[in-house]
């Protein structure tokens, strides 16, 4: 057996997916309560099966995440399992790659002395004050913005190995972490990088380091933000020439940049693109409480809403400015184009659920939405929608209709199938929590037979005889039985089960 060790990386892995589940794109069903409840044993579980090379993914669901009303990109769901292996690969060797980034890169910084990231918005601000306090000191700066088609799906990852075994001589690391990527393609329809995890955008910062250096040996300043560049400078000439440059190097890599969102701005639209005083001072008034901060916010949220396209990073400004207030102002827009935003049904839903005297009005209008045979093209809406209602405790007999026929339909994704289950358990009478008992004894998928496990105590019909059984019978569910054996106060309810 090897000496070498994955525990420290792992736990590391574990505290960052469990920080990130309230900001996750895909939540955990119970935001990995059972993971944390027992973790040094899963831990050590996960490490052994890495010492020998069982490296995954095992199970991984390809899912097409919303980035505007058409768009998609393609969302990399793995197994916990191997979620936490990917990450700790990565992070064993997060501090030799950061060493080898330009410091001009604000993307998924990884600090060695705290053994994680910052937040990303708090990395994407603080590339933006640098870009504005770049503007203000040179007024006669343009500046190039340019990123990459694509860009994780088209990371090679051959090439990035040969980047990989330059940065660091940890060949046991390497060796099970190009067995993962190299698996991850294999066996799925997918490419490149997996999107949706952090570690991504770790390796996606090296597999660019030759076009920071190809800037710095040109004297250009410039920042980067993963595959989200601006390069400064006063000469248009010079800035088309960069981009020319970015682009040979971009080639060779085996990526391109998109056209459309490639462009040269003038210094008078430089510092209006780049200068959020206006949002900055608007921020304030209403974190004091000024006169008129809110007729102001409803202002700037219809000129917002007048444009074409949206502006989705203003819009998500306005939205969380409303909850903050807990002003209704938006409430009807919102329902009425929340399939047109499905990138921001995080944000609209915590937005609903800081209206709570809306409730009524609010789950009317998505049981309507649930209605219409459309709901199932957004199945990111589905899940957000039944989260919304089990997280309110709202019975509603139209929705637990949508729900039984989301969780029986196995040709569906999984993760709106486990919210569903988790809102019928909620509501179940006896004969749907035996229902929901039948369902489980016919599942032949892991994560939902852990879903209906999780409905079944939410419906207070899973007693320690039949987790007990579930334990012996299916040994990759030992964990969640564990958990649940122990009656707990479940994430989001806080339902819990006496067994006395």
């Amino acid at each position: 057996m090897s000496s070498v060790t994955l525990k420290r990386e792992l736990n590391v892995a574990k505290r960052l997916l469990l920080r990130s589940q309230a900001a996750s794109e895909i939540p955990d069903i119970i935001a990995h309560a059972d993971l944390d409840h027992q973790w040094y044993e899963i831990r050590d579980v996960i490490d052994k099966e890495v010492q020998d090379e069982k490296c995954g993914p095992l199970n991984t669901e390809i899912l097409e995440y919303p980035k505007g009303a058409i768009d998609v990109r393609p969302l990399s769901r793995f197994s916990v399992r191997d979620h936490l292996v990917y990450d700790a690969l990565v992070y064993r060797l997060a501090s030799a790659i950061d060493a080898n980034i330009s410091r001009n890169v604000y993307s998924y910084r990884w600090n060695s002395k705290t053994s994680q990231m910052g937040f990303p918005i708090s990395a994407w601000l603080r590339m933006r004050m640098r870009s504005i306090k770049l503007i203000k000191r040179d007024p006669s700066l343009r500046f190039a913005s340019t990123d990459v088609s694509s860009f994780y799906e088209h990371v090679d990852i051959a090439t990035l190995t040969d980047d990989l075994y330059a940065v660091t001589p940890d060949g046991w690391t390497l060796k099970r972490l190009n067995k993962f990527l190299a698996n991850f393609q294999d066996i799925n329809h997918a490419w490149g990088l997996p999107q949706g995890s952090d570690a991504s955008g770790i390796l996606a910062n090296l597999y660019l380091a030759p076009v920071d250096e190809y800037l710095r040996k040109s004297n250009l300043r410039f920042v980067r933000y993963s595959d989200d560049m601006m390069i400064f400078h006063s000469d248009w000439n010079t800035l088309r020439d960069a981009l020319a440059g970015v682009n040979r190097i971009l080639r060779s890599r085996r990526l391109s940049a998109a056209g459309s969102k490639t462009r040269i701005w003038e210094p008078k639209q430089a510092r209006e693109f780049l200068d959020d005083t206006y949002k900055t001072a608007l921020a304030y008034s209403i974190d004091i409480a000024s006169p008129g901060s809110k007729e102001e916010l409803r202002h700037y949220f219809q000129e917002i809403i007048a444009q074409e396209p949206l502006d989705m990073r203003d819009l998500k400004f306005a939205l969380n400015r409303f909850r903050q207030i807990r002003d209704d102002y938006a409430l009807q827009w919102c329902l009425e184009n929340l399939r047109f935003v499905a990138n921001l049904a995080r944000e609209i839903f915590n937005y609903f659920e800081s209206l709570r005297g809306w409730s009524q009005r609010i789950s009317k209008s998505l049981c309507e939405f649930m209605e219409q045979g459309e709901s199932r093209s957004y199945p990111y809406l589905e899940q957000r929608i039944l989260r919304y209602f089990i997280k309110t405790g709202i019975r509603d007999d139209v929705m637990l209709e949508r729900a039984w026929d989301i969780l029986q339909d196995r040709n569906r994704v999984k993760f709106p199938r486990e919210f569903a289950a988790r809102y019928i358990g909620n509501h179940a009478r006896l004969s749907e929590s035996q229902l929901l008992l039948h369902g489980f004894e016919e599942e032949p998928d892991g994560d939902m037979r852990r879903a209906l496990l999780v409905a079944l105590y939410d419906a207070n019909y899973c007693s320690p005889r039949l987790l007990r059984k579930v334990q012996g019978a299916f040994p990759e569910l030992r964990w969640i039985c564990a958990y649940l054996l122990g009656s707990p106060q479940l994430p989001l309810t806080g339902k819990a089960v006496s067994w006395l």
